[in-house]
This record gives C-alpha cells, sequence and structure tokens, in this order.
C-alpha cells in the first residue's frame, strides 16, 4: 500500500512539473508573439520612436525591436531569412525588389523627403565643384544606401560626377555621412533634409545646409509587410492613420 502510495505521489510531481514547463512555454510563446520587429532606414531613427509611442497607447503589450540601416543592406537581411517583420525603406526599390520575389505581402508609400548638400559650420565651401582632392564629399554606399544613389544621379545630372569621383568617402548609412560631416572628416555630404534635426525641432550641432540636391523624381519611402503576424499587420496599418502622418510631419517628412 505504501509503495503504490508513492508511485501516485512520484506520478502527480511529474504531472506537475509537465504542466508547470507547458505553462512556460506557453507565456515564452505568448511573449515572442507579441514581439515586433521592424527593419527601417537609418534616417528614420527619431521619427519611429514618436510613431512606436503612437502605437503603444493602441497596443500596450506589443514589444518593438528596430533594426535600423541601408535599405539596401536591411533588403538583403529580409532574402536571407532575417527575422523581420515589417521593412520601411527610404525607396521604393528595394521594397519592390522583396515583392517580386514573394518576400513581402503588402507595400504602402508612407512619407517623402529631400536630398541636401551638407557641409559643417565653418568651411569656406561656398558650392560643391568648390570641393577637390584631397578634401573629401561623403556619401552612402550606392549599392546599399538610397541616399547614395540618389547623390550620384545628382552629381550626373549636374556634371559634376566624372570631376569628384577622387573627392568620395563613402559611408553604410545617412547617419555615418552626417557624423563625418560633423566631425570635419569631410567637406560635404548628401544626406536627407530630415537629417538636419535632432528630434522633431532641434538642428544638429556644426552642420548646415549648402544647397539643396533636387532630382527629376520625389524621393519616396515605401513599407513592406513581410509577416503575417497581429503586430505586424497592426503596425503596417498604423503608417497609414492620421496619427502618423501628423507625426511625419512633425519630424519635417513629407506626406
Amino acid at each position: 500500500m505504501r509503495r503504490l502510495l508513492m508511485l501516485v505521489i512520484a506520478l502527480l510531481l511529474v504531472l506537475a512539473g509537465c504542466n508547470t514547463e507547458s505553462n512556460q512555454d506557453k507565456v515564452k510563446k505568448e511573449s515572442e508573439s507579441k514581439t515586433l520587429t521592424v527593419s527601417a532606414a537609418a534616417s528614420l531613427t527619431d521619427v519611429t520612436k514618436a510613431l512606436e509611442k503612437e502605437f503603444y497607447k493602441k497596443h500596450p503589450n506589443t514589444n518593438i525591436k528596430f533594426n535600423y540601416g541601408g535599405s539596401g543592406s536591411l533588403r538583403k537581411q529580409v532574402e536571407a531569412g532575417a527575422d523581420v517583420d515589417v521593412m520601411m525603406s527610404a525607396n521604393t526599390s528595394d521594397i519592390d525588389k522583396l515583392q517580386d520575389e514573394n518576400k513581402v505581402s503588402k507595400v504602402y508609400d508612407y512619407a517623402k523627403n529631400k536630398l541636401i548638400i551638407i557641409k559643417y559650420k565653418n568651411s569656406t565651401v561656398k558650392e560643391l565643384r568648390d570641393v577637390s582632392s584631397p578634401d573629401k564629399v561623403a556619401i552612402g554606399e550606392a549599392k546599399s544606401v538610397p541616399a547614395g544613389r540618389y547623390a550620384i544621379d545628382y552629381m550626373k545630372k549636374e556634371d559634376l560626377y566624372e570631376g569628384m569621383t577622387s573627392t568620395f568617402v563613402f559611408a553604410k548609412d545617412v547617419k555615418q555621412v552626417l557624423n563625418y560631416v560633423q566631425k570635419e572628416n569631410a567637406e560635404a555630404g548628401f544626406v536627407y533634409a530630415t537629417d538636419m534635426y535632432k528630434g522633431k525641432d532641434k538642428k544638429v550641432d556644426n552642420v548646415v545646409k549648402l544647397a539643396d540636391a533636387p532630382l527629376d523624381e520625389p524621393i519616396i519611402y515605401r513599407a513592406g509587410l513581410v509577416t503575417d503576424k497581429k503586430e505586424a499587420k497592426a503596425w503596417f496599418e498604423f503608417l497609414k492613420s492620421k496619427e502618423a502622418k501628423e507625426i511625419f510631419k512633425a519630424y519635417h517628412f513629407e506626406g
């Protein structure tokens, strides 16, 4: 009888342990399902923090992880199977390529921007053509940074490209371009108009606009829905909301 009782107790302990483990797995699974990973162009670093705060008002249990970089690099990560739910690009072509590869199910154009040329505050440069080697012009890597491709397009349009290639110093994204100019490691650089601001209103230190760099086509920012997770769909739809549009406007993006 005693032996039978011991066996029953042992069995109950085993079952309790399995139940506890099952509950832990369930909690972990639920936690993971509420984590949203957004890959975003580096020029979105500040505005996405404001978007996140607004999103939390209706989705307080969603944990958002942002991964910033050049749009081309972010696209390659998605192609390689990285854990990404939504990609927010600084162009249309990288999202379109993912759509062609069936890596995104939906796309949405959520903002526009402008390309500008910057210099550090005490630079004597009056226009871009004044810069000559060994002085440097910072631009994003053309293969992975849309702003780098836009910069090359602009210089070719203005017949500046061939005479300036010896001055180029390449950066992994627009934030690094900004850093090169801020620290006076480059005389000038190509960034977006929104990169002149730190947050909504404060201008970045030691940088001034040298000139606009108008292009033949507008710079359109496009997003792609990578997974069908509930949180991913909620973020994607949130980008279309009035609240999101107002935040982009407050951070100097165009609609």
